[in-house]
């Protein structure tokens, strides 16, 4: 349970800092002008929080459910991909009252 928290919480960090931050604004722009689709991704903190939670299982699997290998995967990227998105709406909202 506690890689699942440190890969929600990398998750988060990393959407919220690609999507935004100052520092990849022209990054984000000049991937949705070479790709609408790929440029709205990289523009949605809960978008790209799932991308980055496959990811994450990938690399560092962990395991929630202990059921069949590949069903595994896919729900524990979700849970993790979940738990990212509500850290990231509370970062947001951190953010938005500093100011930011």
């Amino acid at each position: 349970m506690n890689e699942t928290i440190i890969l929600s919480l990398l998750t988060a960090s990393i959407s919220f800092t690609v999507t935004e931050t100052k520092v990849f604004r022209p990054l984000r722009e000049w991937v949705k002008g070479k790709n609408t689709w790929a440029g709205d991704l990289f523009s949605c903190g809960y978008c790209l929080g799932h991308w980055i939670a496959f990811a994450a299982v990938a690399v560092y699997p962990t395991r929630l459910l202990y059921g069949w290998g590949l069903l595994d995967y896919f729900l524990t990227a979700l849970i993790i991909a979940w738990l990212a998105g509500i850290q990231w709406i509370i970062m947001c909202l951190l953010f938005a009252r500093a100011g930011k």
